[in-house]
């Protein structure tokens, strides 16, 4: 019987070992960046994107609440799937340029997009996504848990069919 006991114990610890190990291997810090083009001005895609208060279109929000707006800087919570992170707005050019920072349980972190007028009324837009996690733990979750390129694709989707939606209606 100690024996038994002795072999589960070591391998729970030998387990915690090498999940420690791997979530210190993994990098802190990660960032993916997207870019699509989508059809429209870039002074159309910039008021989406910029405006929080329209947040409807973006299926992955379960609710978003400003907590404070002062001029251009704008605070909020989203939530989704029962998680809530806060954002702040750090920058706003019109038209060119738009970032953020994140604060959640498990990380930190900043967004920023650029929009870029194309030939035919179009716009390329690029955003970038970089958080760093608050722990060992929440590394290790955040890697096998949370997946930023697909997040970034759902957000670009949700974005064009809005854009699209807009177009239909005028």
């Amino acid at each position: 019987m100690k024996n038994v006991l002795y072999i589960i114990l070591s391998g729970l610890l030998l387990l915690v070992l090498v999940v420690v190990l791997i979530g210190t291997l993994l990098p802190r810090t990660r960032t993916e960046t997207k870019q699509c083009i989508l059809n429209a001005l870039v002074d159309a895609v910039f008021a989406i994107v910029t405006n929080n208060q329209e947040w409807h279109y973006r299926s992955s929000l379960d609710d978003l609440e400003i907590i404070r707006t002062q001029g251009d800087i704008e605070e909020w919570e989203e939530t989704a799937n029962g998680v809530t992170i806060r954002f702040k707005t750090l920058e706003k050019r019109p038209h060119s340029f738009y970032s953020f920072e994140m604060d959640s349980k498990m990380f930190t972190g900043k967004w920023q997009a650029t929009f870029e007028p194309m030939e035919g009324g179009k716009t390329l837009f690029t955003a970038t996504e970089k958080i760093e996690y608050k722990n060992l733990f929440y590394r290790l979750v955040g890697y096998v848990f949370m997946d930023l390129n697909k997040f970034m694709t759902t957000y670009q989707e949700e974005l064009t069919a809005r854009i699209e939606l807009e177009k239909a209606g005028q």
